[in-house]
């Protein structure tokens, strides 16, 4: 059996592969001003509490996502305390990013998304998380329905 008594190896190989799925590499940073400046000019803009989402999808020849964090300074004033809720938003990004975004994966877009955090205090990991979660399925139906228009309209 693989339950880890005769291979003891199983639930290493199972954690470590579970790893690499929940990894956040720099493929899938927003890190290039000019997808920052096309982001923000041509952006549609989607709120959900305590976020301001701003994203951009268009064609590609494969799925790919490109995520970016900002904290505004007015409202934090010390970078440690910006670091920190950014730090919080992309652990809870990283979390749920594969299970979210698995019906997107069959089409050919790329998806650039900006999370601005427009809360003035910081709010605790377990409402960051959930309300991230709402806020990503929201842009996955969205995608979705962008999808089904896309092809309706190639077949008219």
């Amino acid at each position: 059996t693989l339950d880890g008594t005769l291979f003891p190896y199983t639930t290493l190989f199972r954690s470590t592969f579970k790893m690499k799925l929940l990894k956040f590499s720099k493929k899938e940073r927003i890190y290039k001003f000019s997808d920052f400046q096309e982001l923000t000019s041509k952006g549609n803009v989607l709120f959900c509490y305590p976020f301001r989402c701003i994203y951009l999808s268009y064609p590609s020849d494969c799925f790919q996502l490109k995520f970016a964090v900002s904290v505004s300074k007015k409202n934090f004033k010390l970078a440690v305390d910006r670091n920190r809720i950014k730090r919080l938003i992309r652990e809870a990004y990283r979390l749920q990013k594969n299970e979210i975004f698995a019906p997107l994966e069959n089409q050919k877009n790329e998806i650039l998304f900006l999370i601005i955090y427009i809360e003035k205090k910081e709010i605790p990991f377990i409402i960051i998380r959930k309300q991230l979660n709402i806020l990503l399925n929201r842009l996955v139906k969205i995608n979705l329905k962008n999808d089904v228009k896309n092809i309706n309209d190639n077949d008219n």
